[in-house]
């Protein structure tokens, strides 16, 4: 782990973390840490920014050398042919967005 400044600095934005989300994060807002130790907080989140997202694209994935992908064995078998349940048009944009996001990060595979 990189070493912690006794004194930190001010917080300079990162490329990940930025000034928009550190303000999110409210971390600066509150009264809870004294002056030090928000801007410790702020220095160990830029130290470790790489490993913040804040969106499906900003996710990382593990190596496949450190952890080789998961293989679930099945048997053949013929699948059940139940209809999916239709989904409310009130929500199927938000719904197909958020499908095409966990294909474009690799979380889903397009079949």
């Amino acid at each position: 782990l990189p070493q912690l400044s006794p004194h930190p600095p001010d917080f300079s934005p990162g490329t990940r973390l930025t000034q928009e989300r550190m303000d999110e994060l409210g971390i600066f807002d509150s009264d809870f840490l004294w002056p030090e130790e928000q801007k410790l907080a702020a220095q160990v989140l830029i130290n470790n920014e790489k490993g913040l997202a804040w969106n499906e694209s900003e996710k990382g994935r593990f190596r496949d050398d450190y952890f080789k992908p998961i293989t679930i064995p099945t048997i053949e078998h013929t699948p059940w042919m139940h209809r999916q349940p239709p989904i409310p048009p009130g929500i199927r944009e938000k719904v197909i967005n958020i499908i095409k996001n966990k294909i474009d990060s690799g979380v889903y595979e397009p079949s």
